[in-house]
């Protein structure tokens, strides 16, 4: 037997004034170990992952929770799934210093670690870029640097396939083998499995009572090659004389020198669905701001519903579900959450009301109707932020990464509940990912955004 990193013993937590999220949880990693964890949304992932990491305050506890060798709270990395929660610096450079300064490293260190982190997970940032001009996989991919550039001898990442795209699993592979050979244990909690196939050792699955179960290593080992980008290739979707969406030589630019898409041409109509795919950086969410009237394209001619784009004058008519849901939910439950636009655009209280309970079915967080948006998990949060833009019944509805954070029977079922808009309400349907293989067949028209052109 090895040397333990992280043993569990009959480890329980519940919440202050909550139900157990954890029971009798017994889990030992050692040196050089990867433990991928698996289970449905809201089971309880994310709190293991921060006992884990020995992060867990208040509640209750039951067990014993040890993280051994010297200074081991200093030594163990964590990302959680949502990087907005944990980026702390204004630049890619400080972001990942933060650490290092706490542990007084001396600052002509400094420099070549923080490289040496950023090229581990591809990030090709200077040190003083905007951390907010990221997209979000490329926060996570800054946020697990930040964890690298510590030199952990445990990392937790939570999460982690939802927000990388191919090129960046497939890094994150390659980094996670070279550190397994040098005794670097990992805890992955994931939805996915299969796709940390080739580093795992063992696999678990939290089941919703929060008791730990050993599961079955399967699926297809991932080789850590990245999907090449075909560039832009737009499919015009046909029918319809009024599309909803119409662009023609659109062209997008994200930060200075860099353009992000162009030449885009598209046509999307009423009950039909467009998938925008490409990698990390790709400008997935800047076209949905664009759409929105949140955002300006570069150059060519957008029109939606027939007129300019404007976020006034498409209020009530565009839902939009943007990937970090807890920048939209302010209520102080999920009742009133989803309640609230459609108070605001006029609805009946007895209307209202019967809206809101049909959608919290539609997206199955009924029960979770009395509790507080702010404290659910990350696919929860993202459930919640999709009905309350699903319930004022929206003609266009825009999505970014909405399968982020859900474990694959939500997943799907969230596929179906948009086929079912697009098909029986004739809602027009835009929605983001950098997993071109999760795109069902029932899709209309696939959008490629490739990787960003860099002039000069």
């Amino acid at each position: 037997m090895g040397t333990a990193v992280l043993e569990l013993e009959g480890f329980g937590y519940s919440y202050p004034e909550g139900a157990a999220v954890l029971r009798d949880v017994d889990l030992r990693i050692e040196a050089g170990q990867c433990h991928c964890i698996t289970g449905p949304t809201g089971s309880g992932k994310t709190t293991l992952a921060l006992a884990a990491a020995g992060l867990l305050s208040g509640g209750r506890r039951a067990g014993a929770a040890r993280l051994s060798g010297p200074a081991a709270s200093a030594r163990v990395g964590l990302v959680l799934q949502n990087p907005e929660t944990q980026l702390l610096a204004g630049t890619v450079g400080a972001e990942v210093a933060f650490a290092l300064e706490n542990q007084c490293v001396a600052p002509e260190q400094m420099p070549d670690r923080v490289r040496a982190a950023l090229d581990a997970v591809g990030l090709e940032r200077p040190l003083e870029f905007e951390g907010a001009l990221l997209s979000m996989g490329q926060k996570y991919r800054l946020l697990v640097a930040a964890a690298l550039v510590m030199e952990p001898r445990l990392l937790v990442l939570d999460e982690p396939t939802a927000q990388l795209d191919d090129e960046g699993r497939g890094e994150l592979l390659a980094v996670m083998r070279r550190l397994k050979g040098r005794g670097v244990a990992f805890l992955v909690c994931e939805h996915h499995p299969e796709r940390l196939a080739a580093v795992t050792d063992r696999r678990w699955e939290l089941g919703g009572g929060g008791q730990l179960r050993p599961a079955t290593l399967s699926g297809p080992e991932a080789d850590g090659q990245a999907t090449p980008s075909a560039g832009v290739r737009v499919p015009a979707t046909s029918g319809g004389a009024d599309p909803v969406v119409a662009a023609r030589g659109l062209e997008g630019r994200g930060v200075p020198g860099e353009r992000l898409w162009g030449g885009l041409e598209l046509d999307l109509n009423r009950g039909q669905c467009l998938a925008l795919c490409g990698p990390n950086g790709s400008g997935k969410t800047s076209l949905l701001r664009c759409l929105t009237g949140f955002a300006r394209p570069a150059r060519g001619e957008l029109r939606v519903f027939g007129q300019d784009p404007r976020a006034a004058d498409l209020r009530g008519r565009v839902g939009c579900l943007y990937q970090d849901p807890s920048r939209q939910l302010f209520e102080s439950t999920v009742r009133e959450e989803v309640a609230f636009a459609r108070r605001r655009l006029g609805g009946r209280p007895g209307a209202v009301e019967r809206d809101v309970d049909r959608v919290l079915e539609e997206c199955s967080i009924a029960h979770l109707a009395e509790q507080s948006p702010h404290k659910l998990s990350y696919g929860q949060a993202h459930l919640v932020g999709l009905a309350s833009v699903l319930v004022h019944e929206p003609e266009l509805l825009l999505l970014d990464d909405p399968l982020a954070g859900l474990d694959p029977d939500r997943g799907q079922a969230l596929l179906e509940l948009l086929r079912s808009r697009c098909r029986e309400r004739q809602t027009a349907v835009v929605w983001t990912t950098h997993d071109a293989g999760a795109v069902p067949s029932w899709v209309d028209a696939r959008a490629l955004l490739g990787e960003p052109d860099r002039e000069g």
